[in-house]
């Protein structure tokens, strides 16, 4: 995991110096990560502050946050968990009509079944159904014309995404006349 994300605590005691304007403890103020190091924090109020996650070099499922306002003394913690925003590897088919209703079956490693998965064609969002751990499928939803638009698999409620594909909507063909539009049995007309 390449870090980065920013993360934001809430809580209380945040600003205990706030009544005493001659001390200034941001340089004290950290994030402490664990075995991946601290991370300064920025304090927002008495009740919120934000820190930077990160990178998981060492490959860490779960962690034990901890927050110092001295770099000393250290506030009890909270579990942050790590995993893995879903990828997509291929899909197909990359085209449907404009009705929707076409079946896309898409392909990435470690889909997780527990968490309710859903498809983006442009922004419209459709579930997913889990097929294995390594592919799902959704139902193209109708689109109001033709155009690509970039096709994004999520977990619900979760703002990390997928890699894109581009999907293509077509205008649906319509049949208006056959020539001829009769013959014999036996084919052959």
């Amino acid at each position: 995991m390449q870090g980065g994300t920013k993360i934001t605590l809430r809580g209380s005691g945040f600003q205990p110096f706030e009544w005493k304007n001659d001390i200034d403890n941001r340089n004290d103020t950290f994030c402490m990560w664990g075995p991946l190091g601290n991370k300064p924090a920025i304090v927002i109020s008495g009740t919120e502050a934000q820190c930077e996650l990160p990178a998981n070099t060492i490959g860490l499922t779960e962690l034990h946050l901890n927050f110092t306002l001295n770099n000393q003394n250290i506030s009890e913690g909270t579990t942050f968990t790590f995993y893995n925003p879903p990828v997509i590897s291929e899909a197909t088919p990359l085209r449907g009509p404009v009705k929707g209703g076409t079946e896309v079956n898409v392909y990435g490693p470690n889909y997780d079944k527990n968490r309710e998965v859903i498809c983006l064609f442009g922004t419209k969002k459709v579930p997913a159904k889990v097929i294995t751990n390594s592919h799902i499928s959704c139902v193209s939803p109708a689109s109001d014309k033709a155009a690509d638009v970039t096709l994004i698999v999520m977990y619900k409620n979760d703002r990390f995404q997928s890699t894109q594909m581009t999907y293509t909507y077509y205008d649906t063909a319509q049949v208006e006349s056959i020539t001829p539009y009769c013959g014999p049995s036996k084919g052959y007309t």
